[in-house]
């Protein structure tokens, strides 16, 4: 196992007394709980760390904790998955010029040749997609926008 539960190990009697000068904590212990509270007070959850006066156990009382509602954090995530993809959506609309050009020169040659049907259709058919893959992000938040009304 690469982590283990530390084990603390006492007699029957300090574990069956209630005092709770049994528990002591140790110097490391002390800061390690205390930078615990202190990472738990800068997302906005307070705590106080004591002692029950009944069994001596250590208790952490935790209050004032803060929750985000569903729609927050859905906008939240959405926005995040958005903005991974946005490097993805360039590329493709930065090769589509280059594909277009491509494609179109190729229906130029099919005019050259004889081939005027082919050719026309090729030439429309790039100059179509350049435009549909140009809009796609418009049309993509068109979708969500929609998608949010709902």
């Amino acid at each position: 196992m690469i982590f283990q539960q530390k084990v603390q190990t006492m007699s029957i009697k300090e574990f069956l007394n209630n005092d709770k000068d049994s528990i002591v904590l140790k110097k490391d212990e002390k800061k390690l709980l205390k930078k615990f509270q202190m990472e738990l007070q800068k997302v906005g959850i307070y705590c106080k760390l004591g002692f029950t006066t009944v069994t001596g156990a250590l208790v952490l009382t935790v209050s004032d904790i803060k929750y985000a509602s569903a729609a927050t954090v859905s906008g939240m995530v959405h926005e995040k998955i958005t903005n991974a993809f946005m490097p993805l959506v360039e590329l493709i609309k930065g090769l589509s010029y280059p594909i277009a050009l491509i494609i179109m020169s190729g229906g130029a040659l099919m005019l050259m040749i004889g081939n005027k049907e082919k050719g026309y259709s090729m030439i429309q058919n790039a100059s179509i997609g350049y435009i549909l893959v140009q809009m796609m992000p418009l049309l993509m938040k068109l979708l969500v926008e929609i998608a949010k009304a709902m």
